[in-house]
């Protein structure tokens, strides 16, 4: 294990037992990539932000929370992210690098938080640093609500969060939104309100023919642009 991957397990690690400490549902999303790890990718600066934002509803509540001192550890990531960003931008035309940056903040009605929403302009930025690739916003719900009705509401999520990003700069013909309603659970059989949390999001993923096949067959949509 090459020393970027053994960081990004460390940094998993740490943030499960935060959320551990805390009683937050979390679960790690298992890394595929087999390439050369920087130790830290959009997923993980999701995840942390996921962290955050759970340890400051809590705070926000009265709750004590319990970090063990590492709480420093994870804010420092988002520098680390950036310079990482910033490299790829420096020595490559296009990203080759698979990942998914999930975003959470919606409510069970559809509604964004709008105290939620600085995560689009770092969305945004790190598109901009990659003017030879296209992306796509896949929306995601929890399973309550009918099937049908799940899917139009992820539709028009990911059209909502394409929007949001086309208004920060990004080039609308580099952006494909898409709807998956239900059927790409993070937490199958979630059960608790912090476990459908997880499952109500908006994933930004590097564009492929491939990917908006496999979701078309999943949910009979068609992606947007």
């Amino acid at each position: 294990m090459n020393l970027g991957k053994k960081k990004c397990e460390a940094l998993k690690a740490i943030r499960k037992q935060i959320a551990d400490l805390n009683n937050i549902q979390y679960v790690p999303c298992e890394c595929t990539h087999t390439g050369e790890c920087m130790g830290t990718c959009p997923t993980c600066e999701r995840e942390r932000q996921y962290i955050e934002e759970q340890l400051s509803i809590k705070k926000r509540k009265g709750n004590v929370l319990k970090v063990m001192g590492v709480a420093a550890s994870l804010s420092a990531i988002t520098a680390f992210q950036e310079a990482v960003a910033q490299e790829q931008a420096t020595n490559a035309d296009s990203t080759t690098t698979k990942f998914e940056w999930n975003y959470y903040g919606f409510a069970f009605n559809g509604n964004l938080d709008p105290a939620y929403w600085t995560p689009f302009d770092e969305m945004a930025e790190f598109i901009s640093k990659f003017p030879n690739d296209t992306f796509l916003v896949v929306g995601h719900t929890d399973s309550r609500g009918s099937e049908e009705y799940n899917l139009r509401l992820s539709s028009s999520r990911a059209r909502y969060t394409r929007q949001i990003l086309i208004e920060r700069g990004v080039d609308p013909e580099k952006i494909i939104s898409i709807g998956c309603g239900e059927a790409e659970p993070k937490i199958p059989n979630a059960e608790t309100e912090p476990e459908h949390e997880q499952n109500r999001r908006v994933t930004l993923e590097l564009y492929s023919p491939q990917r908006v096949e496999e979701i078309e067959k999943k949910t009979k949509t068609k992606a947007k642009r």
